[in-house]
């Protein structure tokens, strides 16, 4: 699709709320040209949402810009994972082989793409992975492309969020948690220095806006944020808190909601002001802290730290092929009009017009790939026989448990073992010191010969008495570092 201007359109839209904003092209920061929101309540089968989109687009003009369309992170599944590779087309395979343990889709029913959010010294990798179904991203297509509109880039609203907090603060050690109160939902993310620790997206029908009930909104948010809060804790490596809880969101002014929210929960909690900070121009054009779009306008211009782009590769080979053929036919003419000149350059043209077509017939199907080949195969069992042969039997682990315990001070009642999930330990103790070292000696065990111990922690401990004397009931908890363990995202 040929666009007539070099700007940047960012458009978020459902049933309720349709959000734009359009940016120019800049080497840092970004340029705000234009911003709007409208309200309402549309739907698609009526084609009311179609409707006012048409309006809004031709209002805006928003055809003549390159276009990005933003999902959000509640219509599908996001994860995040830390994997034994560090190459994208590697970790891209691992995710198609393995998208069946995260969803309860065929793999031609998902569309999935990944971002690596951060490499380890060791060659392993910590990735964003998502698994979109093919439906919720071909309907987002069809109802802009019933209105004329063919976006260049869908991205998640996560990973442009990610981006516009970790760009506006490129010097920030702080560990903060994020909320952006999004239109049919909300999503939470921790931002610790600047790598994505978490994020969630929770499906709501509150309406966040100034209409909306005071008290009703403060009491939902406040419960889901302590729900993201309480799942970051128990997945996190040291189980320590967010220093602060910040409020933005694209269309509605979060100062109010900010200052309740901390007064409800007893937490420090303020809006997301930084993000403002990346608006070198225009900011009077914004009326919300919209640090989606921001990101999603970071993205477009490859300036973006997370980048995950959910536009169906046939999609965007279907448009190859259409530039392509346009290519071809502007050619074609160039020789039919040069043939009627000259004979001998017709021939010439029709040379190189053949050739230009084996070429790209060539390409199409390197592009395509329909066949993987026994070396991807091969590849791709190699990668999961190494996963495989990690892991310890159960047996092994239990063995293990038992060697690390001391011989006096500490005795163990119970262990508890859940494929794929958690082993827990529970018994009794002389002392806490003694519960620490027992913990320690697990960790340091998981160090350097069984990795399943590295995340060994107190779950608890109870004072009791036995024999008129006081104990201590303690339960250690070890999470396994496994891909279906590190999800990050609770889904609704």
């Amino acid at each position: 699709m040929a666009h007539k201007t070099n700007h940047i359109s960012i458009l978020q839209f459902d049933e309720h709320v349709v959000s734009w904003m359009r940016v120019a092209r800049s080497s840092s920061g970004v340029h705000v040209l234009g911003a709007a929101v409208v309200r309402g309540s549309w739907s698609v089968s009526d084609e009311s949402l179609q409707a006012t989109l048409k309006d809004f687009s031709q209002q805006h003009r928003i055809s003549e810009d390159v276009l990005c369309t933003i999902l959000p992170r509640h219509d599908m599944t996001a994860r995040i994972l830390d994997l034994p590779s560090e190459d994208p087309e590697e970790i891209s395979r691992m995710m198609e082989l393995s998208a069946g343990e995260f969803v309860p889709y065929a793999a031609e029913e998902l569309i999935l793409d990944q971002c690596i959010l951060r490499k380890s010294s060791g060659g392993e990798s910590r990735v964003l992975a998502v698994f979109a179904h093919r439906d919720v991203v071909e309907s987002h297509l069809r109802v802009l492309g019933s209105v004329g509109l063919e976006p260049d880039h869908v991205y998640l609203s996560s990973a442009c969020l990610a981006s516009g907090a970790v760009a506006a603060r490129p010097r920030s050690q702080e560990r903060f948690a994020l909320i952006n109160l999004a239109s049919g939902g909300l999503e939470a993310l921790v931002i610790n220095g600047q790598s994505l620790d978490y994020g969630r997206g929770i499906a709501t029908t509150q309406d966040w806006g100034p209409e909306g009930a005071q008290n009703e909104i403060i009491e939902e948010l406040g419960t889901e944020v302590r729900a993201s809060l309480s799942a970051y804790r128990r997945e996190s490596e040291d189980g320590q808190d967010p220093e602060i809880v910040y409020l933005c969101s694209d269309w509605v002014d979060v100062r109010q909601l900010a200052e309740l929210l901390a007064q409800h929960m007893g937490n420090e909690c303020a809006p997301a002001l930084f993000a403002r900070d990346l608006v070198l121009r225009g900011r009077e054009n914004l009326q919300a802290l919209p640090l989606v779009a921001i990101g999603a306008a970071m993205a477009a211009q490859e300036r973006a730290a997370v980048v995950i782009d959910l536009i169906p590769k046939s999609v965007v080979q279907h448009r190859i092929r259409a530039a392509r053929k346009r290519t071809v036919l502007v050619a074609a003419g160039l020789v039919f009009s040069t043939m009627a000149a000259l004979t001998g350059l017709y021939y010439q043209s029709i040379q190189q017009h053949t050739a230009v077509i084996n070429n790209l017939q060539a390409r199409i199907s390197a592009i395509e790939g329909a066949a993987k080949g026994v070396v991807a195969k091969q590849q791709r069992l190699a990668i999961l026989r190494q996963q495989v042969e990690q892991k310890g039997t159960a047996l092994e682990l239990v063995a293990a448990l038992c060697e690390q315990a001391p011989v006096t001070g500490l005795n163990i009642s119970r262990i508890s073992f859940e494929h794929g999930g958690e082993l827990n330990v529970w018994g009794r103790a002389a002392s806490l010191a003694e519960v620490d070292r027992y913990a320690q000696a697990l960790r340091e065990l998981g160090k350097s010969s069984i990795p399943q111990f590295v995340n060994a922690r107190r779950l608890y401990e109870v004072e009791v008495a036995e024999r008129s004397k006081p104990i201590y009931s303690y339960a250690i908890g070890i999470p396994f570092p496994q891909p279906d363990t590190s999800e990050t995202v609770s889904e609704e």
